[in-house]
């Protein structure tokens, strides 16, 4: 009799963006930890080939040292993941070797990978945190050397301190070195109006430069969020940004020191610019000495400040942009974070006081003026209260602020809005449709159910005294009466459930929900939305989803299994990503997949095809957008795009709107091979607001 292993059932609930509605979902109950498992990221980690090489360079070169002094080796390895540092150091002649994963799923899987290579019995692996370790419990002594890689983009995001600070207390001998020894954060003040976009709202004015609309003051006074924004900052256009200062090492955290890292700490630097400008933001990276006589660096700058640029672009191939020289990882990026109330440099007025601080988890930053009463100066970590910063994301801000984008809209509003115009507007923070107003409509109603997002509305209304507009929290507030007298019903659209471009069809589903009680003559703009899509060679992206077989010589094979049944079960076919970040060449033209007209939303639509891959390289992936067709013109002008700014010419570098994120599929390794042909299908079922994408290469 055969007996198969079954799983019990568990709902889940899931929030279907296309129309805001809670769906129950019946999977295994072992979906959470799958999920877990493939979001986890440690993939991305394990391609990134030099950490994994000077880590590997430096653990043999201090347990030579430490042997060559006489002494034992006994190694601690805190949060080892896959088991690699502490395979390492074992392979290298480390005496003992202790490991601890505190997340159960990846301890259980480095347990297997340590068997797998032979180290199964000779490496302790301890499935719990650091801090809970207790020596003659869990340890049998005290270790004198500790490896670990417990950092992310703002060094100190993942409790590293903490980690460290009990480690010498409790875990390590007297005088225990640690790789990474020493890690050093720099700061560079920097003007930039497109960066500035993402943190602040702008004037909205029209085609002719007339102002619209004002920000209110407690949206232009509020100090923002000092939450990191981090970026894959290498990738910004340098004619964007205007370094003000060069960067600056802000502080050190010695890692081998026996004493407590500080976990607070302020720091005011007097600071000269090397040029006039706004100090709009800081940039911030950090790098590493891996090991105790600081010999072996490892730099997250971006490419024009990384230390090792020049011999970098020489070993580098041709193709490669500058921009990517450097070598690449998502687990650590460089970060930007917004200065409250920049301050504006002269060249007779050139200094300024940098006020820097950290707590145990996070950065803010600060400017002061050049005077005596400020060097002692101190800043609570800020906050917004205007609900701006908080209601919106970072990418939604700088889109709000996107002039040509606005424009498009804009155009479309003059040619169409007249004193006589009664308009709904659909959509979260919708300020183009506040415009309306202000280009003479009779009477605007925005439908507004999020609170924050409403009260952020509300005080754009009252500031620019726009007293024909009305807040709706629900399309049920409007009377029959008020839903036939509209002669336009305007979005962006854009919807604080979103996530994916076409999420926003649930403008689709709104008007579904009041199509009835139309007048039939009614103006719906946008008029229609297609889904595009083109098969790309992307130069790094799809190195998070890329199997992990072998690294530094020792058999991760186990581990590649893992995530990928976990992410066959968990992961959508298609994820949002910000793909300005991420270099991709174009490898055929864009083809149309799908087209929705919002009149007519309740029609499914089933559509296949397929895309002959012409141009030489490795097909790994499949990047989609949305354009929006604001009327039925055809107009290119009246097209505005969640993808590409410009034209896609097939085997060249494709540039991406900077203020949405695009949707990717990212083609397996063993299909993503030269002269392909990508067949795909697209499913869209309006009742039940579903949209399915299948993909799959097929061998010519």
């Amino acid at each position: 009799m055969n007996l198969t292993t079954r799983h019990m059932a568990a709902f889940r609930q899931r929030l279907n963006p296309l129309n805001t509605q809670v769906e129950w979902l019946v999977n295994e109950d072992t979906y959470d930890y799958h999920q877990e498992v493939a979001n986890a990221g440690f993939g991305d980690m394990l391609h990134d080939k030099e950490r994994n090489q000077k880590y590997f360079i430096v653990i043999k070169k201090t347990i030579a040292s430490m042997r060559a002094e006489g002494q034992e080796v006994h190694v601690l390895d805190i949060g080892t993941g896959t088991g690699i540092l502490s395979m390492m150091a074992l392979y290298v002649g480390a005496d003992t070797v202790t490991a601890c994963e505190a997340f159960v799923p990846m301890a259980n899987c480095a347990e297997k990978i340590l068997k797998a290579n032979n180290f199964g019995d000779r490496i302790k692996l301890i499935k719990k945190r650091s801090t809970d370790i207790r020596i003659g419990e869990d340890m049998e002594r005290k270790a004198n050397l500790l490896v670990t890689e417990i950092l992310d983009t703002e060094l100190i995001g993942e409790g590293a301190l903490a980690i460290y600070n009990h480690a010498h207390a409790n875990l390590l001998t007297e005088h225990a070195l640690c790789i990474p020894c020493k890690a050093t954060c720099y700061a560079q003040v920097v003007q930039s109006s497109l960066a500035a976009q993402w943190n602040s709202l702008k004037l909205l004015v029209n085609l002719d430069g007339d102002v619209l609309l004002k920000p209110s003051p407690d949206v232009l006074n509020c100090s923002g969020e000092p939450s990191v924004h981090d970026i894959q900052m290498s990738q910004l256009p340098l004619d964007q940004i205007k370094p003000l200062t060069h960067p600056i090492e802000i502080f050190e955290f010695d890692f081998k020191c026996k004493e407590p890292i500080d976990v607070q700490r302020s720091r005011n630097i007097l600071v000269k610019a090397f040029i006039p400008g706004s100090t709009d933001l800081v940039f911030f990276w950090w790098d590493i000495k891996m090991d105790f006589k600081e010999e072996v660096l490892l730099s997250c700058a971006p490419f024009w400040a990384h230390p090792n640029f020049k011999e970098l672009k020489v070993k580098s191939s041709p193709r490669l942009p500058l921009t990517n020289v450097v070598p690449w990882r998502d687990h650590w990026m460089q970060a930007i974070y917004y200065i409250p109330r920049p301050l504006k440099l002269t060249p007779s007025d050139n200094e300024f006081i940098l006020n820097c601080n950290h707590d145990e988890f996070s950065w803010w930053f600060n400017v002061f003026p050049n005077e005596s009463n400020n060097f002692e100066k101190q800043t609570k970590r800020h906050a917004c209260l205007c609900r701006f910063h908080i209601t919106y994301s970072r990418s939604r801000i700088g889109q709000i602020n996107q002039a040509q984008r606005n424009k498009r809209y804009l155009r479309f509003l003059e040619n169409n809005i007249h004193k006589d115009s009664n308009v709904l507007v659909l959509g979260h923070g919708c300020i183009l449709g506040l415009a309306c107003c202000s280009l003479g409509a009779s009477k605007v109603w925005c439908h507004e159910p999020h609170k924050f997002s409403r009260h952020f509305m509300e005080s754009l209304v009252q500031y620019n005294k726009l007293n024909s507009v009305y807040l709706v929290e629900s399309l049920k507030d409007l009377e029959t009466e008020i839903l036939n007298s509209l002669t336009h019903i305007i979005a962006e659209p854009y919807f604080l459930t979103s996530i994916l471009p076409w999420d926003n069809f649930y403008f689709g589903y709104l008007l579904t929900k009041i199509s009835e009680k139309l007048n039939r003559l009614v103006k719906i703009s946008p008029f229609a939305a297609s889904i595009y899509a083109v098969p790309v060679e992307f130069l790094d992206l799809h190195k998070i989803k890329a199997p992990v077989r072998e690294c530094e010589g020792f058999d991760l094979s186990l581990f590649h299994k893992m995530v990928e049944v976990s992410m066959s079960i968990s992961q959508a076919k298609v994820e949002a990503h910000p793909l300005w970040e991420y270099p991709c060449r174009a490898l055929a033209d864009p083809v149309e997949l799908l087209k929705v007209e919002f009149r007519r939303f309740d029609i499914d639509k089933h559509h296949q095809g397929e895309i002959t891959v012409k141009e030489p390289g490795l097909c790994n992936g499949v990047c989609l957008w949305v354009d929006w067709f604001l009327d039925k013109s055809g107009d290119s002008k009246s097209v505005v795009s969640s993808g590409p700014i410009a034209s896609i010419i097939p085997g060249e570098f494709i540039k991406w709107d900077m203020f949405t994120r695009q949707g990717v599929h990212f083609i397996d390794n063993n299909q993503a091979i030269k002269a392909n042909i990508l067949e795909w299908s697209v499913i869209f079922k309006s009742k039940s607001a579903h949209l399915n994408f299948n993909f799959n290469i097929r061998h010519k």
